[in-house]
């Protein structure tokens, strides 16, 4: 005699993932955006309301905690002549991911109408206003804004300087105001991104025409400019952070390495020079 077997129930056939420990999902959130990224981690909390009660939003902190930035997304760009934020393109940027996905994405950012990019270091937006010079750190994914001190302001520290090293050919005011040479010069632009354990968002710019870093950190009111100088600061390039800086000397190769200053009080002001320069030496001859 054959007896039929029992049907399984649904609930028994599918497990509730919704349900998962809390804990247990926080550790898989922060696991999936140690190893996916932004992307993959976005994807996580739209899985459903449980998870995404339990996974951190970015927005908010997309500036403050490093583990949200956007390091494997690159600024595309657009071609034919035309900036990101383009009207072309509706005011959209277009971002790659460099990782294995390759995917495109193209994100709105009206912040484009009045600024200009400067940099994108760890997929981060360094950004110039244009009628003040402003300086801003923009998120492109969440929106958050860190504000930097203005232009016009690096060029006050730079005035100091020129009786130090005078250059015929750099004239501070009339660099920052004449709007083709300005351009120019701006693009050249190296940065770097970091951020203390207390959330304080610093950035470091390049100058490599003086061969001089200056920093500043969000919510200063001026650029400090480090005591000093580099040659071949327009071979630069920004990792975690810090700045790497290769060079040939004596037959030799070096790699300079700038780090970035010094966690300080709000109370204490900043310090000239508050960079520490080290240098390592890798091989003879050229690479």
């Amino acid at each position: 005699m054959l007896r039929r077997r029992p049907a399984s129930t649904s609930a028994e056939a599918a497990p509730d993932w919704a349900a998962l420990d809390l804990d247990l999902t926080r550790l898989i959130a922060a696991r999936v955006l140690s190893t996916g990224g932004l992307l993959d981690y976005a994807h996580f909390r739209a899985v459903c309301p449980q998870w995404r009660a339990a996974a951190a939003s970015p927005r908010g902190r997309g500036l403050a905690d490093p583990r949200f930035h956007p390091r494997r997304w690159m600024l595309f760009p657009e071609g034919f002549g035309q900036f990101p934020g383009h009207r072309a393109h509706g005011g959209c940027a277009r971002f790659f991911d460099l990782s294995a996905a390759g995917a495109f994405a193209r994100v709105p950012l009206p912040e484009l109408k009045n600024h200009c990019v400067l940099d994108s270091p760890d997929g981060l937006l360094l950004l110039q206003r244009d009628e003040d010079t402003a300086v801003r750190l923009l998120h492109p994914f969440t929106g958050d804004v860190a504000k930097l001190p203005s232009l016009e302001s690096l060029a006050d520290k730079l005035s100091d300087l020129e009786n130090d090293r005078p250059l015929a050919w750099y004239n501070l005011r009339a660099w920052l105001h004449n709007c083709a040479r300005y351009l120019q010069e701006v693009r050249k632009v190296c940065a770097a991104v970091n951020v203390t354990d207390a959330g304080i968002v610093t950035v470091m710019l390049v100058l490599e025409r003086i061969g001089r870093v200056a920093f500043a950190s969000a919510g200063d009111y001026e650029w400090t400019i480090s005591s000093w100088v580099v040659n071949q600061l327009d071979r630069a390039l920004s990792f975690q952070g810090k700045l790497y800086v290769v060079s040939w000397e004596d037959g030799l190769t070096h790699v300079l390495v700038i780090d970035p200053p010094p966690p300080r009080c709000k109370e204490e002001g900043a310090k000239e020079g508050g960079l520490h320069l080290s240098k390592q030496y890798l091989l003879r001859g050229r690479l």
